[in-house]
């Protein structure tokens, strides 16, 4: 099985409500989560895949985009990937015990971090984690090798990606 852990697409600096949460994807930002969202789905066929994704606005419209893009349903919400949630290792066993490939939507720190528990200590060629800076809309695949342990096998950076 693999997981693909994401972090949001760009978003606005401020909502017009003021709060954080609110905070939605910019029209540049779609499409970076859009170019991600193609790559993806170039890479991975069509396996059957859940998308699970932080209730905030930005990663929950890039939850969509890319559920859309690889004919995932609807997207599922999950507090525990909150931006204040801290490393959604929760997450990550109900998926590995749920047995089916996921995308997991999140935010920086956590996203990054998350990556780095589950692969190390094992790197990414050319990197010592793989996501240094975990930039938005970037995407860490990662496949399961057995009991708590996952393999990093690649990285989508959109953001060197043809538009």
């Amino acid at each position: 099985m693999r997981l693909y852990v994401m972090r949001h697409g760009p978003a606005e600096d401020r909502s017009p409500t003021g709060r954080d949460f609110d905070r939605a994807l910019t029209p540049a930002g779609r499409e970076v989560v859009e170019r991600a969202a193609r790559a993806l789905a170039e890479a991975r066929g069509a396996a059957p895949l859940r998308v699970l994704a932080s209730p905030f606005v930005r990663a929950w419209q890039t939850a969509e985009l890319v559920a859309s893009a690889l004919g995932a349903g609807e997207p599922e919400r999950d507090d525990d990937l909150g931006a204040d949630a801290g490393v959604p290792l929760g997450v990550v066993r109900a998926v590995r015990a749920a047995g089916v490939d996921a995308v997991l939507v999140g935010h920086q720190p956590f996203v990054e971090e998350l990556v780095r528990v589950l692969a190390h200590p094992a790197p990414v060629s050319g990197g010592a984690s793989g996501v240094r800076g975990f930039r938005t809309a970037t995407i860490a695949s990662l496949a399961h090798a057995g009991d708590d342990r996952w393999r990093l096998e690649a990285v989508i950076d959109p953001h060197g990606l043809e538009r």
